[in-house]
């Protein structure tokens, strides 16, 4: 999945000179393994709230070789506007159709469409996480320009960025998942999206823009037109 999205940035940033990426929403460690591929002397940050999917990412961690396993870390946090324990509602796998642990979300499922979008049922347990801003975590490691992030947050997307409006604005490029149509409780859309990027100079790159299976949501890609 990286390699093919990253062909929409070939020609419009030095792809040799990555050196940091935040893989935010985590689940299973997949796109963090994958963009330590691509980028053989990255590091990868990435960011796992649900307590058993945090777990799979450090037992896949723990399975790589040492050079990629040493540039690879994993934070037990969901990165929002907050810092504190908040709600989050994880998919439980043994009650639900299919194990789609991925769809857990800081918010509930909208009456009616408990995973109506993706054919399936799935039954949500509310739990309590601790949350970050992307701003107080950069601070508290020292983080002070990214070069590529990878947002699959269910929804909470504009959170992610609203609580890094300082580093985005040393951020390159964001690639990300946008909702079209709402399907959970406080879901943000790309038009709120789009709107709060390009007040931070950031520029949509219109041929990276496909749906994500159906008509709920999509992937794309932001760029920085302020940096170089």
């Amino acid at each position: 999945m990286v390699a093919q999205r990253l062909v929409h940035l070939i020609d419009k940033i030095d792809l040799s000179k990555i050196t940091r990426v935040l893989d935010i929403g985590s689940w299973h460690l997949g796109q963090s393994v994958e963009f330590a591929n691509v980028f053989p002397y990255a590091k990868i940050e990435a960011f796992e709230p649900v307590p058993d999917s945090y777990q799979l990412c450090l037992n896949r961690k723990s399975e790589l070789h040492e050079q990629m396993r040493n540039r690879i870390s994993v934070h037990n946090i969901a990165l929002g506007v907050d810092s504190k324990d908040i709600p989050f509602y994880m998919v439980d796998a043994t009650k639900s159709s299919v194990p789609n642990i991925g769809a857990s979300s800081m918010f509930k499922f909208m009456d009616g469409l408990n995973g109506t979008p993706f054919g399936q049922e799935l039954i949500q347990e509310e739990i309590k996480v601790k949350s970050d801003t992307l701003d107080k975590w950069s601070k508290k490691h020292n983080v002070s320009a990214v070069d590529i992030m990878w947002v699959d947050v269910q929804g909470a997307e504009l959170m992610v960025f609203k609580g890094g409006k300082q580093l985005l604005k040393n951020t390159k490029v964001i690639m990300t998942e946008v909702g079209l149509k709402p399907y959970y409780e406080g879901h943000t859309l790309k038009s709120a999206i789009d709107e709060y990027l390009i007040s931070l100079g950031f520029i949509e790159l219109e041929e990276a823009f496909e749906l994500n299976g159906f008509d709920y949501e999509a992937n794309t890609i932001y760029i920085n037109s302020k940096l170089k």
